[in-house]
């Protein structure tokens, strides 16, 4: 737990105790009776003592996740970059690379989160943190390249649903400092899924972007 009077990350005593009660107990209702609370607010205090926890991960190091400033997130090198590079962790493997020129580039992302394959990634060639941060041109070839994308995923996988999302600074859930839109083919349900996708293996992520290349 945090020091009197130094509440890490901004997180109250009743937060911090949550943490602690769901780390002792295994489940939410029994946590919530440990702390003889109402599970729904100790479900809604948990919730909030996690985005602070995710937000204090997310910004540079000497800024504060309560100064209510624009932080995008910390994160070095850039794992974008590296790709583009030919840098990449053997974890991960290399990127699963659909299209690619000198101004974008589209790939699958590791693990989907619709429901279903082809979750794809469209960013920048180069290293632009926000969309605020766009020239003009790579701006317009950016959204000609999601509307591409899209279409190329309704053919190949033919999806319930398609949804685009980009995401600027940590507060709204940016985890990579490079711009890039999802384009997610989804099955009907919850999103995001209730339980965390799994990372696709690289030979599989691999075979899938040399199909949805057909329909580029």
């Amino acid at each position: 737990m945090a020091d009197a009077g130094v509440p890490a990350a901004g997180l109250t005593e009743e937060e911090w105790a949550a943490i602690e009660a769901i780390r002792r107990e295994g489940n939410v209702a029994a946590a919530a009776a440990s702390v003889a609370a109402e599970e729904p607010a100790f479900r809604r205090r948990l919730s909030l003592a996690g985005e602070k926890l995710r937000m204090a991960s997310a910004i540079p190091p000497d800024a504060s996740p309560a100064d209510g400033r624009f932080h995008v997130p910390h994160l070095e090198p850039c794992p974008f970059c590296e790709n583009f590079a030919g840098r990449f962790s053997t974890r991960s493997g290399p990127p699963a690379v659909i299209y690619e020129d000198d101004l974008v580039y589209v790939f699958l992302a590791p693990a989907p989160l619709g429901g279903m394959p082809g979750h794809t990634l469209v960013t920048t060639r180069r290293h632009v943190q926000t969309i605020f941060d766009l020239s003009t041109g790579e701006a317009s070839t950016l959204g000609a390249t999601v509307a591409r994308t899209a279409r190329m995923l309704r053919s190949a996988v033919q999806p319930e649903g398609l949804l685009v999302q980009q995401n600027n600074g940590a507060a709204a859930f940016q985890t990579v400092p490079h711009i890039h839109f999802h384009v997610i083919p989804k099955v009907a349900g919850p999103f995001p899924p209730h339980d965390p996708p799994q990372p696709v293996p690289a030979e599989e992520r691999s075979a899938l972007a040399q199909e949805l290349r057909r329909h580029w």
